[in-house]
């Protein structure tokens, strides 16, 4: 259908009103190609006429805008007038809306300028501000031409970080925006100027909060000064309080002024947290001083409410929490100060942090702003810690109060409501889920600064909470919980402490669970566990926590933190396990044959046994073993001859889950003449993994699980597992040649890194490299045929994958082995047409190490045959087809080539981009021999030849057009 005005318009109208989301994708496709054409420059002016709808005037000024963005080298220099005219006289004719088309036009203003300055409208910002005055457009309320003159400034930084630009032109531009950025300020700070002896204008809050973002987008550029900026945030402090004092309701802020509030708060926190804002400490102090004094009043007028104001309340903290943050030196620096004003500015600074972290009720019900300090108290105790020694005692000794009140803040913050409140919803649970773990994190900052001191505040109040039973109280269940949680915060940091975690691990024996709900008991499982580390020092310890944590496996509410705890323990306290072992197998078997666990906690189960059975006698552990495996494999083996359905498919999926968590833990150092009892168990259940894996080849989830239990078997044992081999790997290639997949390379890769060398081997081990090689270029030929090959790349990911590990560790087995290389080096030039990118660096990698080993190996003669061919492709890749986010992979793969074949690189590269319209045509000839050049020049710095690649790249695609007086 032609691009004509009426068929736009009929189809702008279409994708609008039409319910049918069919014809509204056809109609958006067909649309964005109308936007692309290069007729869209004179249609745009018609469908911006005023008798046009305004979806069909939004449409135009919207393709403007784009057709700016995205294709500005279709533009003649000779048009730059006459567009710019055209687009004026736009903005004018709209300049009492449709806002919608209005917004649109004054940003399509701003990509103009950016395209157009310095050199072609070097006085662009005079100009605007000169036209844009309310005197030259009567016909123009002036309310709404200050409303577009801010418009036009408000987007022009934005449309900068945008705009793609060459890199000296962008440098110039933002040159020019720097300089320019403190006439844009004046601009502001007279939209902003209060009227002598009445103060602000409440009627003019539109204006104050147009000025206010423009402020905000210009501040955020880089080369501004705090010190320029002076007036512009003593009017926006002042702004900010006198519209709170000034509210229309007394209850709250209107939405226009929370609105009004938060931009210029916005505007100040881009101010204070500028990279260049540190380096005026007097500026950042007096500031500091100056918003916390003020904002601390409306602070404390809200926190008297009877119902506190969450949006005030996170709009001022945020913006003092990120003065402390961004500036967390000069507040530090000021605690050693001399002057007594500094200090208090720092003092009084925490403290308001402080109050903020300790708003009263639960977060997220009844305030939301707490969260916002943990940041700061990380960066206070962090740029603590790095000061020098003396320096750093000096100051932890003056931050040790805030941490010792923050500690008991936060214990009180993380505390769970009573088990009756009503009011949390699914949403604001899982939102105090992640609040505690960033209170978990702040816990462990405070132990950085505290120490012993907090362990010995931990342990005061875990002794309170559970003393008042025996004052006739009732235990208050999350007084304990909240102080355990802490304990299990801080855990990670503690190594050797002989005082305080004993006594916490005796009190944990004697906490009366019984009494109190689940929640505890699942927490002190957790922090038993998150002190399995320290346990392998106080092994005496465990005898206080493994009866809780085993007493527990089969309780279907905490079985998940019993199974952790208990993993973690037997992951670190192996060897300590022998006095506990009996009664640890005995009790995990009755858990699993509860029937009442989840999947996760038998797998955690499995694994703790394999290690408790790694350490036991070899007679015992077979014995276990099977008493534990026996129903396993029973089920295992009617589930293999039962007929393939869904569920059969879960359940049988399960079992090898559960049986590979086993395998990847159970290993007996090894003994003479003692066999491993994994490598007996797997002999004796071979056959059952064959029928298995004939039967479900084609099951991707099955496949994927037994190739686990492959894998960790391989892993475990080792050395130990050579009888096994050529089951595995005749498994492998039968397996492969039925159904190519990813999940038996990994196998095969195992395998082949760790048995590949080994002379006994290497018969079978090539046997199996030969096969899979032969069946994934069958697959290959088969599936590219009907240009499918993407259906398959996980496959030749995993292929590649291996290939590559092959290559770089053993190249031998590829290159001397009667493999044929160039159909596989062919093979991997064709992958490069996927569009998947971790195929494409699986496939790169592979590239890269064949060539960089090709001469040792003799395969140079593959490479000079088929390597034309290869560069070939990444032009072609480079120039359309290929995702941008590859261009790394493809430069990697010219840097291999020109360090081993720079002549031939030299010669392809000519040769194909001879051919005048290759691999685009927007590239000129000029440019290609710049392009060759920067290539072969590079043999050794990836990142100058990737940019130089990149270069090329956006050139050919026509997103970057170079400097005129550029090649």
């Amino acid at each position: 259908m032609e691009y004509t005005s009426d068929n736009l318009e009929k189809v702008v109208t279409l994708f609008y009103r039409s319910e049918a989301q069919q014809q509204q994708a056809e109609a958006h496709q067909w649309l964005t190609e109308a936007q692309n054409s290069p007729q869209a420059w004179s249609f745009v002016w018609e469908l911006l006429s005023p008798q046009k709808s305004s979806e069909v005037q939004f449409f135009a000024a919207t393709t403007l805008h784009t057709k700016l963005m995205k294709h500005w080298n279709e533009v003649p220099e000779d048009h730059y007038e006459l567009l710019k005219k055209r687009i004026l006289e736009a903005i004018i004719s709209y300049a009492m809306g449709p806002k919608i088309v209005l917004n649109r036009l004054c940003i399509t203003l701003s990509a103009y300028i950016i395209h157009t300055i310095p050199t072609h409208w070097p006085n662009a910002f005079e100009e605007l501000v000169s036209s844009f005055q309310p005197h030259h457009l009567p016909n123009v309320e002036p309310e709404r031409v200050v409303w577009i003159l801010l418009e036009i400034l408000t987007v022009i930084p934005e449309e900068f970080q945008s705009t793609v630009l060459s890199l000296s032109q962008r440098n110039r531009v933002r040159s020019v925006l720097q300089d320019t950025s403190k006439d844009i300020l004046r601009v502001v700070q007279m939209c902003l100027m209060p009227v002598p002896a009445a103060g602000f204008d409440m009627s003019s809050l539109t204006t104050y909060l147009n000025a206010t973002r423009c402020a905000t987008t210009w501040i955020q550029l880089d080369g501004l000064n705090i010190d320029e900026c002076t007036s512009v945030i003593d009017l926006l402090i002042d702004l900010t309080c006198f519209v709170y004092w000034n509210k229309s309701d007394p209850e709250g802020l209107s939405g226009e002024e929370m609105e009004l509030s938060e931009a210029t708060v916005e505007a100040l926190t881009a101010i204070m947290q500028h990279p260049r804002t540190n380096r005026y400490e007097n500026h950042v102090r007096k500031y500091a001083a100056e918003i916390l004094y003020k904002f601390e009043k409306i602070l404390d007028a809200e926190r008297n409410l009877p119902e506190l104001n969450k949006d005030v309340i996170a709009n001022l903290y945020g913006l003092i929490v990120t003065i402390a943050d961004s500036h967390s030196q000069i507040f530090i620096n000021n605690l050693k100060s001399q002057n007594e004003q500094e200090r208090r500015i720092s003092f009084d600074l925490f403290n308001s942090i402080l109050k903020c972290t300790n708003l009263p009720g639960f977060y997220p019900i009844d305030e939301s702003s707490s969260t916002l300090t943990f940041g700061f108290w990380y960066t206070l105790q962090d740029d603590i810690i790095s000061l020098g020694t003396a320096e750093c005692a000096q100051l932890i000794l003056m931050a040790k109060p805030y941490y010792r009140n923050l500690v008991c803040i936060l214990l009180r913050k993380s505390m769970f409501p009573a088990l009756d409140d009503n009011r949390w919803s699914l949403d604001d649970k899982e939102l105090f889920r992640c609040y505690r773990q960033d209170i978990a994190d702040t816990f462990m900052y405070c132990y950085v600064v505290l120490n012993l001191e907090m362990l010995d505040i931990l342990n005061a109040k875990l002794n309170e909470a559970l003393q008042k039973d025996n004052a006739n109280q009732p235990i208050q269940w999350n007084e304990v919980e909240t102080v355990l949680h802490a304990f299990e915060a801080v855990a990670e940091s503690i190594e050797y402490e002989n005082l305080y975690i004993p006594k916490l691990m005796v009190i944990i024996k004697s906490i009366p669970f019984s009494e109190l709900p689940v929640r505890v008991m699942a927490t002190a499982l957790e922090t038993v566990g998150s002190y399995s580390e320290w346990f392998v020092d106080h092994p005496d310890m465990l005898q206080n926590v493994f009866p809780l944590v085993l007493s527990s496996l089969a309780n279907p509410e905490v079985s998940t933190s019993a199974t952790m705890a208990l993993k973690d323990i037997c992951d670190n306290c192996q060897k300590y396990l022998i006095p506990f072992a009996e009664h640890i197998l005995i009790t995990s078997q009755a858990a699993l044959q509860c029937g009442l666990l989840k999947l996760g906690e038998c797998r955690r189960l499995m694994y703790s046994i394999g290690k408790v059975l790694s350490i036991m006698p070899v007679t015992s552990t077979m014995g276990y073993l099977n008493m534990i495996l026996a129903p396993s494999f029973e089920d295992l083996q009617k589930l293999a001859h039962a007929d393939p359905s869904p569920s059969t498919t879960t359940s049988l999926v399960t079992r090898l889950k559960i049986l590979g968590a086993l395998f990847s833990s159970l290993h007996i150092e090894s003994q003479e003449n003692v066999e491993q009892p994994l490598l007996l168990v797997m002999q004796n259940t071979m056959p059952l993994y064959r029928t298995i894996g004939e039967k479900y080849c084609r099951n991707p989830e099955v496949m994927e699980e037994l190739s686990v239990v492959f894998k960790y078997c391989v892993i475990t044992l080792k050395d130990d597992c050579k009888p096994l081999i050529n089951d595995i790997l005749e498994l492998v290639v039968k397996v492969y040649k039925e159904y190519p997949q990813a999940n038996v390379l990994i196998v095969a890769k195992t395998i082949l890194i760790l048995f590949g060398r080994v002379v006994e081997f290497m018969v079978i081990t090539w046997h199996l490299l030969h096969e899979i090689i032969n069946a994934t270029l069958q697959m290959c030929t088969q599936y590219s045929i009907n240009n499918q090959l993407s259906e398959k790349s996980d496959v030749l990911e995993g292929f590649f994958s291996m290939l590559a590990a092959l290559t770089k560790k053993i190249p031998q087995m590829i290159h001397y082995n009667g493999i044929d290389t160039s159909a596989l080096f062919q093979c991997a030039i064709l992958c490069l047409t996927l569009p998947e990118l971790q195929t494409l660096k699986a496939v790169s990698s592979f590239l890269v190490h064949f060539v960089s080993q090709s001469r040792e190996t003799s395969q140079a003669n593959v490479v000079q045959t088929n390597g034309e061919s290869l560069v070939l492709r990444i032009l072609m890749n480079l120039g359309s087809t290929a995702p941008r986010a590859s261009v790394d992979a493809f430069s990697d793969i010219l840097l291999a080539l020109n360090k081993k074949y720079c002549d031939n690189l030299s010669r392809w590269l000519n040769t194909l981009l001879a051919q005048e319209g290759f691999p685009s045509p927007r590239i000129t000839t000029a440019q290609k021999e710049a392009f060759i050049k920067s290539i072969l020049r590079e043999k050794a710095n990836k990142r100058k030849l990737a940019d130089s690649v990149l270069e090329f790249t956006l050139i050919c695609r026509g997103i970057l057009k170079p400097e005129p007086n550029m090649p």
